[in-house]
């Protein structure tokens, strides 16, 4: 992944230090009890506790629970760019770009905070916010394909390429490997030649 991204944060106030630390602080605090304790248990009255403010302090960025925990994910987001596509082997730019989803979403607070959000993706602002997550790794996927001998049914490509993650970290809970992304990239790319089934263990019949 790339370092952190130096464009403005939106949610930060300008003009006045004390305050965007403060509001950076929220944010951050917000990620790791997301990600810790789950969006339910996440209270404003223990996120003004940690950051050492007021619940008025954060009542007067975000209207509510939700709007903060969306305005935390857009931050991390915000802090987690995956490199661009150097268009030398669409594989290993697959590779690269799926390590590094593969990372964010296992390895970091913004990841088990996603996580937490994804049950409760009916709810307006963290739909949105999900869905922008959503679009940003579906348009650096798209941005491998685009132009190579693999752009056909690309869309259908990134599905599964996608969903490997997606089912083995939110509906199996286990971690996804570089092996197993290997693999896949292999199958949707064709370069994995088709192999007979290897012999099946006899089973005896009572």
């Amino acid at each position: 992944m790339m370092p952190a991204s130096t464009k403005p944060d939106p949610n930060r106030s300008s003009g006045r230090p004390k305050e965007s630390r403060v509001t950076a602080a929220l944010l951050e605090a917000a990620l790791e009890e997301l990600s810790g304790k789950g969006y339910e248990a996440m209270t404003i009255a223990s996120l003004a506790a940690r950051v050492h403010t007021s619940k008025q302090a954060i009542y007067r960025r975000w209207k509510d629970k939700s709007a903060l925990a969306a305005a935390a994910i857009r931050h991390g987001l915000d802090q987690t760019r995956f490199a661009p596509p150097q268009r030398g082997s669409v594989a290993r730019d697959l590779e690269t770009a799926l390590t590094d989803m593969v990372t964010s979403l296992q390895d970091t607070a913004l990841g088990g905070a996603i996580r937490a959000l994804i049950p409760l993706r009916a709810n307006p602002a963290l739909g949105s916010v999900l869905n922008e997550a959503e679009d940003d790794r579906r348009l650096l996927l798209r941005q491998i394909f685009i132009a190579t001998p693999f752009e056909a049914e690309m869309e259908t490509r990134i599905d599964l390429l996608l969903g490997l993650i997606y089912f083995n970290l939110h509906i199996r809970n286990r971690k996804v490997t570089r092996e197993m992304i290997g693999s896949a990239i292999h199958l949707v790319l064709g370069l994995t030649a088709p192999r007979a089934p290897g012999p099946r263990a006899s089973v005896a019949l009572p």
